[in-house]
């Protein structure tokens, strides 16, 4: 009986672990992926964030490379 109880306590551990590793790799995609950062989900909203002087240049020059390729 007690071998089910480390078994169910392992598994539930192993699942939380899983749980924690996916958002940690969620939130670093969405801070690396500016389609994502912004929700940019159409040209004309890509247009209205070129146009937004709160926008880093770095992410400006990402979303330009993504505006040019539609």
């Amino acid at each position: 009986m007690n071998s089910i109880y480390i078994l169910v306590c392992v598994v539930i551990l192993i699942q939380i672990g899983i749980f924690v590793m996916s958002r940690r790799i969620r939130k670093r995609e969405r801070e690396n992926n500016v389609l994502l950062k912004y929700n940019i989900n159409s040209r004309q909203k890509a247009w209205q964030l070129l146009a937004d002087p709160n926008i880093p240049e770095e992410d400006k020059a990402k979303i330009q490379a993504y505006y040019d390729a539609e």
